[in-house]
């Protein structure tokens, strides 16, 4: 079993991924909102345990800020509420590193599985882990703006 990580977990890797200032601030609300990008992820044995929901202006800010991409692409994005010019494939690549979000000293290797984007809605399985505590973090991304994300844990046991 794992823990949700601190708001301090999330900003180091944020930090370190996109190479630019991030300020992490915990949210009470973690209903996931109507579009969003979502990242479902496993353990080494294959079941699904975790799930990162980004809503659609962090999905769009963290992807252009990784790549470089000016802010005003990941704003055509939320403006026409889907993930436009790559930023979905490169969201991907963001998820795949937020893998270490859920691994810790004693866990074993846990691994991106699926992802969705919008304009596709919350997978099931995630909506159901959403009535369970989770942690919510808004994220502001320095020169590009700010997002929420949702952390569950699918199959606590």
């Amino acid at each position: 079993m794992f823990s949700l990580p601190s708001a301090e977990t999330v900003t180091q890797i944020f930090k370190s991924l996109l190479r630019r200032g991030v300020t992490v601030t915990p949210q009470s609300d973690v209903t996931p909102p109507p579009a969003c990008s979502v990242g479902i992820y496993k353990s080494g044995d294959g079941t699904p345990i975790a799930a990162c929901i980004a809503d659609l202006a962090l999905s769009a800010y963290s992807a252009a800020a990784f790549s470089l991409i000016p802010c005003r692409v990941a704003e055509e994005s939320i403006r026409a509420k889907c993930l436009e010019d790559g930023l979905d494939e490169i969201f991907g690549e963001v998820l795949n590193v937020l893998s270490r979000l859920f691994t810790s000293h004693e866990s074993h290797r846990i691994t991106l599985m699926s992802t969705s984007y919008p304009p596709a809605g919350v997978p099931d399985s995630v909506k159901a882990a959403a009535a369970a505590p989770g942690a919510c973090y808004e994220i502001d991304i320095d020169g590009y703006g700010s997002g929420r994300l949702s952390l569950f844990v699918l199959n606590p046991a």
